[in-house]
């Protein structure tokens, strides 16, 4: 029988999913990749899910690719790689909003794999470390594309070329990490947001994300096109009828 390594809560409207491999620093392997990746996808495709979170047991967010993965050089299997490299598709692809929640350390793809979270949270004490070169690699997860835009080329070389630990603070000035907590009210804190976020209209809140998605990627007149296009389909859409009729019915008892 196959161990769980991804445990599922739902919460409020928000899927919250735990990496549970803590003694092995909650490091990928092919079956914890899959796992992830199954789990993200069962959580887009479900109607009462509004919002996906993901966090871990133990010190670490994740340590990374698992080693048992390169120990055997020799016969190294390349789908086995592209398997773990490639959990950035379900993210990406994700129409619902995603959370991560570092309540540990982030190591290799525990970096990489962060652009393509909507958010980040993370405990004020957590450091993001890329080993890629110092073990004779490169990074993967698209984040030499990614990270430059996220960060700048200038800080994404720095984090990349000289390979050691990132503190919290510097990460969530330099962009990497949108907002840092105490270690005691991480959680909290996190999965109130989220749950805030679960409570508003989910086609605006997955067009909207899907324009800035689409939209950092664009010219100015594209993004502009783009909205114009959805807007034209939101305006007297159910959410947007149900949203203004409670906000001119607050103001009259008001």
């Amino acid at each position: 029988m196959t161990e769980t390594r991804v445990k599922t809560d739902d919460l409020s409207g928000v899927r919250l999913l735990t990496l549970s491999r803590p003694e092995k620093k909650n490091a990928f392997d092919v079956t914890q990749a899959e796992q992830l990746w199954a789990a993200i996808e069962a959580a887009d495709a479900d109607d009462a899910v509004r919002v996906i979170a993901v966090t871990a047991e133990g010190d670490y967010f994740t340590g990374g690719a698992d080693i048992t993965i390169f120990r055997d050089f020799a016969s190294l299997d390349p789908d086995s790689v592209k398997q773990v490299a490639g959990l950035y598709e379900p993210l990406r692809a994700c129409t619902k909003p995603t959370v991560a929640i570092l309540q540990g350390h982030c190591v290799g793809m525990g970096v990489t794999m962060l652009p393509s979270f909507d958010l980040v949270y993370a405990a004020d004490h957590v450091t993001f470390t890329t080993p890629f070169v110092k073990i004779g690699l490169v990074q993967e997860y698209g984040s030499s594309h990614t990270l430059p835009r996220l960060i700048g080329l200038q800080r994404a070389k720095e984090l990349l070329l000289r390979a050691t630990p990132l503190d919290a603070q510097t990460a969530a000035d330099w962009g990497l990490v949108t907002r840092l907590f105490p270690a005691a009210t991480l959680r909290e804190e996190a999965l109130k947001i989220a749950t805030e976020l679960a409570g508003n209209p989910p086609g605006a809140v997955a067009q909207a994300k899907r324009l800035l998605d689409v939209g950092v990627m664009a010219s100015f007149d594209e993004a502009c096109r783009a909205e114009d296009d959805v807007l034209a389909t939101r305006y007297g859409s159910p959410e947007n009828v149900a949203a203004v009729t409670a906000i001119l019915s607050r103001k009259k008892k008001a």
